[in-house]
């Protein structure tokens, strides 16, 4: 049936971006692995709350403070930092372990001994509005205000870690799609036209989006098991049976113009994430004529 013809295509199509962004995934955890870019993200966060945008004064203390040295990994900073720690060792840290943050504890005078004239302001602000909360006090309003401050910074820096690694994933994806000639164009045609391939990947993506199968590609626990991750994307991509790969280059302006573009389509693609691919599939998978039972509603 055509329709069905050209719903096995899609599932083609998509199972090679799907492939193409788990690759740009794991090399995306290599890289922060390797150069701690969460542990810098992090860091700059905390700069920044702090006022200490060189990292020479209170960031400094803070990050040498024994609860979070107690978090490092090695010599490495910490990569997540728990409000409550946070709190705890940037009040001690003010108050030279000699005030306590329980209620009614004496800590408005370190306060404002402080030089750093906005982050003395920001803990007045946080210590007046603890002290004017109604109703049923809570145990340590202080702590829970700076806890609240910390976490609403937390948000920012998980943004901004976010659309750093968007930039690195398609940065990655220039590259793979290049390295396997991933031409959309391409694809495309040799699906089109060639219904064993056509109905052989269709398949694969099934047998691969399976939970099982999925867990596994998914597994990014430790550098080693995203180098193997990656080793078994790409023999899963050059497995395939399609021509991926610079068996030849293209003939003329036109050919070459059509291959930039294919590969520009896909790159786009790949760039919007292993997660989006994946839930496409699955839906699509669900009414592929081929698909019996439920499909799992894992998310990749």
């Amino acid at each position: 049936m055509f329709g069905s013809e050209i719903l096995e295509v899609a599932i083609g199509i998509i199972f090679i971006y799907w492939l193409l962004s788990l690759m740009c995934s794991a090399l995306n955890e290599i890289m922060a692995s390797l150069l701690s870019l969460r542990a810098k993200n992090l860091e700059k966060g905390i700069r920044n709350l702090l006022n200490d945008p060189k990292g020479l004064h209170e960031a400094k203390n803070f990050y040498e403070h024994s609860l979070i040295t107690s978090l490092k990994n090695g010599e490495k900073n910490p990569s997540y930092i728990p409000a409550r720690t946070f709190a705890m060792a940037l009040t001690d840290m003010i108050s030279k372990g000699g005030t306590s943050l329980s209620r009614g504890g004496e800590i408005r005078s370190a306060v404002n001994e402080l030089s750093n004239s906005r982050l003395k302001k920001t803990l007045l602000v946080l210590m007046n509005e603890a002290g004017s909360q109604r109703g049923p006090a809570p145990e340590n309003p202080l702590q829970e205000n700076i806890e609240k401050w910390f976490n609403d910074m937390m948000e920012r820096v998980s943004g901004w870690y976010k659309r750093k690694v968007q930039f690195i994933i398609a940065l990655f994806a220039v590259g793979l799609v290049v390295l396997f000639n991933a031409d959309t164009f391409m694809i495309a045609k040799n699906l089109l036209y060639d219904a064993p391939v056509r109905t052989a990947i269709a398949t694969k993506a099934e047998e691969m989006i399976k939970p099982s199968a999925v867990a596994e590609k998914n597994e990014t626990d430790g550098l080693s098991s995203s180098v193997k991750r990656i080793k078994d994307l790409q023999k899963d991509l050059q497995t395939l049976p399609l021509p991926l790969g610079w068996s030849e280059l293209p003939h003329g302006p036109g050919d070459w113009f059509m291959k930039i573009l294919g590969l520009l389509f896909t790159i786009i693609a790949v760039s919007f994430g292993a997660p989006f691919w994946f839930d496409i599939l699955q839906k699509i998978l669900k009414i592929h004529p081929a698909q019996t039972g439920k499909r799992p509603e894992s998310t990749s």
